[in-house]
């Protein structure tokens, strides 16, 4: 059986290099060590995740080659892979090193809040997690199908792995604003179960391959995208101003 090799690794990474450059060029506040080696640790956390995900599959979900004693619809049969075998396992993968990353780099302790490099880090736990992930699945597809299969994977999947992930590290910024220790925690708990209901949400209507659930989805990647957006804008750019004084009022403006 072929093994994959760099050149499929390189169309992997071609997948999700847009939108790091995005996400890059999107942070404005100084980038220091921390946040760069908690970049490159967030790409191999990432990686890890998936390769996880991949070796505990067939534990969790062994393959079986009896009927179930109760007849399970395909209703059923597809809400079990889009929001357990998916989104509750990979969301929990992902955001347990998003919270390991976060802790270790984007949190002071004094003051108990979290820095705003922490949606740096949720986004690239999403790129090393969609770069091996869409890896694997370009590399099994038949040759003809490879490209088409590539526009989507870097359009569809990259794209709703990062606004998942970026979604949840803003509920983190979030919980900065929680007075208590609960209240902290139940902003990222619930920051958490959106993630994994996104993530099936999203795959429940795309593995059909139903048109209709496409332009659903799509039409959910934008709706994600201006919340995403509206928040980083809040918790990033503004925080980020309100301490930088100099951003809001340049010298020579009295």
């Amino acid at each position: 059986m072929k093994e994959m090799g760099t050149y499929d690794y390189l169309i992997g990474a071609a997948t999700v290099f847009p939108w790091a450059v995005v996400i890059w060029k999107a942070y404005k506040p100084k980038k220091g060590w921390q946040e760069v080696v908690g970049i490159l640790l967030a790409l191999v956390f990432g990686w890890l995740s998936t390769d996880l995900i991949l070796r505990l599959h067939p534990i969790l979900w062994p393959e079986t080659d009896f009927s179930p004693k109760k007849k399970v619809s395909l209703l059923t049969q597809t809400a079990h892979l889009a929001f357990i075998q998916a989104g509750i396992t990979e969301e929990t993968f992902k955001i347990f090193f998003i919270m390991i990353l976060s802790f270790a780099f984007g949190y002071d302790r004094k003051e108990k809040t979290f820095s705003p490099n922490v949606v740096l880090f949720g986004g690239f736990v999403a790129m090393g997690f969609s770069f091996i992930e869409n890896t694997h699945y370009i590399f099994r597809e038949p040759d003809e199908k490879k490209l088409n299969l590539f526009i989507a994977r870097t359009i569809h999947s990259s794209n709703i792995h990062l606004l998942i992930n970026l979604c949840f590290s803003l509920f983190v910024l979030k919980s900065n604003e929680k007075q208590n220790t609960n209240a902290k925690t139940t902003t990222i708990v619930f920051g958490f179960v959106l993630a994994v209901l996104q993530h099936g949400v999203v795959d429940f209507l795309l593995i059909p391959g139903a048109t209709i659930g496409l332009w659903i989805s799509t039409a959910m990647f934008v709706g994600i995208w201006v919340w995403v957006v509206t928040d980083w804008r809040l918790y990033v750019v503004k925080k980020e101003s309100i301490s930088n004084p100099i951003l809001i009022h340049p010298i020579g403006n009295d």
